[in-house]
Formats: structure tokens, sequence, C-alpha cells
């Protein structure tokens, strides 16, 4: 197959495949002078693609004279293999938690029983994730229902193509102290800011707002460092990586429970908008009930996390 890649006809396989792969069965095949003059190819070459399919069993196809041709059969692990010449290229956080390791593992096992080779990226910060899919150099990402919402009120051009439900992307969030005897914010405190998180940012801004504090830049991986150095007061931050590292000397306390904190815990995978033969793809293929379980295993310690 890598050889037939590399010419014309591969080509437009890869795009036929692409196309197709968004259709289900009964439903009518475009006609050839539209795949024509979608790929820019002759008529000869969308046809010899056409056939190079069927022949390989990915669709079957039937004639119904003046109303078209509509698909009989679909076979999607058939399709993928040719719709996805390579890998696919997806970034979520650094799995700095047994939650994001257990949704790492989950991912590469759900694309590896469809045969589909799978690369992730590791990304801090949903801001730049999702930037990654607004420029198309990842086909998809991991961020909070919270973030992926936020930025599609921002008319930033991504879908949602899947929801894995509340606590799959944190169980919550926390303000950390550097003074033992603090429990709120007061004037006069340095807090540590994510601008590169919807979350943390928000989080942040809304339980500082009305004090005269200094708002400090920082990653929120180094929040805990940031305040052991006491470089910080204050700072938001994940309790699942609190409880993992065993930080439970730390003095913090728990954020009211509300709709945008489980927005923020449920984790979502995002698309380019326009991206439709990757969000099929997914839709196909994420086995969201095994990813969840999976997660749980490898969050418990019943299974070693392996991405």
């Amino acid at each position: 197959m890598n050889e037939m890649f590399l010419k014309k006809k591969g080509i437009v396989t890869n795009y036929l495949a692409s196309d197709l792969i968004q259709l289900k069965k009964g439903d009518k095949l475009p006609i050839v002078s539209e795949y024509q003059k979608k790929f820019n190819v002759s008529r000869g070459t969308v046809q010899n693609a056409l056939n190079f399919l069927k022949e390989k069993q990915a669709i079957i196809c039937e004639s119904r004279g003046h109303l078209g041709t509509f698909l009989v059969d679909i076979n999607y692990s058939i399709l993928q293999e040719y719709a996805v010449s390579e890998s696919v290229l997806g970034t979520m956080p650094l799995p700095y938690s047994r939650l994001y390791e257990g949704f790492a593992t989950g991912l590469y096992s759900s694309f590896e029983q469809q045969n589909i080779k799978l690369n992730m990226a590791y990304i801090r910060g949903s801001k730049e994730r999702i930037r990654s899919i607004c420029t198309e150099t990842y086909r998809f990402a991991v961020v909070s229902r919270f973030a992926a919402k936020e930025a599609i009120a921002q008319k930033e051009p991504i879908q949602i193509v899947s929801d894995f439900g509340e606590h799959t992307y944190l169980s919550q969030h926390i303000l950390l102290f550097a003074d033992v005897s603090k429990n709120q914010i007061e004037n006069g405190m340095k807090v540590g800011i994510d601008y590169s998180s919807y979350d943390q940012q928000l989080l942040t801004q809304t339980l500082t707002d009305g004090f005269e504090v200094e708002l400090i830049e920082m990653p929120g991986h180094q929040l805990i460092h940031g305040l052991n150095q006491q470089k910080i007061d204050a700072g938001v931050w994940n309790y699942d990586e609190i409880v993992d590292k065993n930080y439970q000397n730390m003095n913090y306390k728990f954020l009211e429970a509300s709709q945008i904190q489980e927005d923020m815990s449920a984790a979502v995978i995002i698309c380019h908008k326009d991206d439709q033969a990757m969000q099929a793809i997914l839709k196909n293929n994420l086995l969201k009930e095994e990813i969840v379980l999976i997660q749980k295993q490898v969050t418990a310690g019943e299974m070693v996390p392996r991405y």
C-alpha cells in the first residue's frame, strides 16, 4: 500500500476514502464529476480509485439508473486503512496525573484495536492545544468541556466530537496556600495564574476578583514548586496531583461545586470543524466506555499505563 500511495492514484484513493468514510450505508454516492472537480484530477483517476476501493471491498455500490449510485455496504475499517495513510496525530495534557495516564492508555488501546497508528503530543495549556487544532497541526485534541465551550463561544473553528463525562479530565480543583495558616485569598497576596489554560485562568480571576493581589504568570504544573519556593502565596491547581504525588501535607481547600467545575472535570475530544474525515474516524472508533474503564483501572493501580 505504501508504494501505491506514492502515485497519483494512491493520493486520490486517500482523498476518496477520507470522503467516503463520512457516509453511511444507503447514502447516495456523489457522481464522478463532483470528485473530479473536488480533487482536481481526471475522470479516469477518480474511477480507478473508486474501482480500487470496490475491489478491496471497502464499499459495495448499486446503480439505480437515473437516481444515481448508492452505497449498499461500507467497511469503515478498510476505508480507514486508506484514509489514514500515516499515523493520526493527537494532543492532550502532560500526563502528570494517573487520570491523564489512564486516558492516554485508553486512547492508544482504542486505536490499536482498529489497527490505526496513533501518535500523541503532550502539550500544556488548553489554549495551546486548541490553537494546534485551529492551525491543523494536529487532527484532534483532549481538553476540558469548559475549555472547548469557551473556545467555541469565541468563534474558534473547532467541534466537540466526543464527551467522556464528569471526572474524566480531573477530579476537582483546589486552592493551594504557601502559608499553613491561610484559607482564603487576601489583599497583598501573590497568586499564580496560567494564562495558557482557560480553566485555571478563569478560576484564578474569579477567586481574586475584588482583592488587591499580584497575579504572577506561571505554568500550572510549576505552581506547587512556586508555593514551596515562596514565589507565590496561593494558586489554583488539580487535586489529582496532590493525591498521586502524596502532597497531602500542603495547605489547600476544595473549591465549591458548580456547573463550571463539572464542565472543567469532563474530558472531551475536539477536531477542526472542517475536518469531517477525522470526526468520522473518531466517532467510528472511540470506544468511550472502554476508555473510561481503562482510565479507572490505571487510576486504581490495577493496570500499568501504556502510552
